[in-house]
């Protein structure tokens, strides 16, 4: 049984900090799905879409639909995410003060933190296929979620030896009732 929301758990008190929408999305104990349109920037480089592809990360283009549905489970959150087709799971639990991400053959670990009355999600260390991978060799990602307008904002870029920028990702959601 859950006895308090993951990122209540991992934010302590500073999730009270969160502006109203981010409170809702991520302070919560009930399943959520949330819809809305997307951007997203890919590398051109073959090897950069390739690996893009293999994470099962979106395609490139403007006014994508997604959607995100969050699932609360025990002391884990399954993301379920969709950009128009393109869907990709991930499992999140904590660990610590770090939330560790399970993405398929990659597990991201993120430190949380609340900034201007956003999210922020600094990646500080990366697994694949449970090898540990050094900071020079492994994604680069600060990503940011905040409210505009009473509505979800994230911005989630990701960058890659020696490719520079692999992905940029953003968009903006409302949470849709079932």
């Amino acid at each position: 049984m859950v006895t308090q929301p993951l990122f209540r758990r991992l934010l302590g008190s500073t999730i009270d900090d969160l502006s109203p929408v981010l409170r809702e999305a991520h302070d919560s104990r009930i399943d959520q799905r949330w819809s809305g349109l997307a951007q997203v920037q890919a590398n051109p480089n073959p090897l950069a879409r390739l690996l893009c592809r293999m994470m099962r990360l979106p395609a490139p283009g403007s006014a994508i639909p997604v959607t995100v549905r969050f699932e609360r489970r025990a002391d884990a959150e399954r993301w379920h995410r969709d950009f128009a087709g393109r869907r990709y799971r991930s499992t999140l639990v904590e660990r610590g003060a770090l939330m560790i991400e399970r993405m398929g053959m990659a597990t991201n670990i993120f430190r949380v933190s609340v900034e201007d009355g956003g999210l922020r999600l600094d990646l500080v260390g990366f697994r694949f296929l449970g090898v540990s991978l050094p900071s020079a060799l492994r994604p680069h990602c600060h990503a940011r979620e905040h409210e505009d307008d009473g509505r979800y904002v994230f911005d989630v870029p990701v960058d890659l030896w020696p490719f520079g920028r692999i992905i940029r990702y953003t968009g903006r959601m409302e949470r849709v009732d079932d």
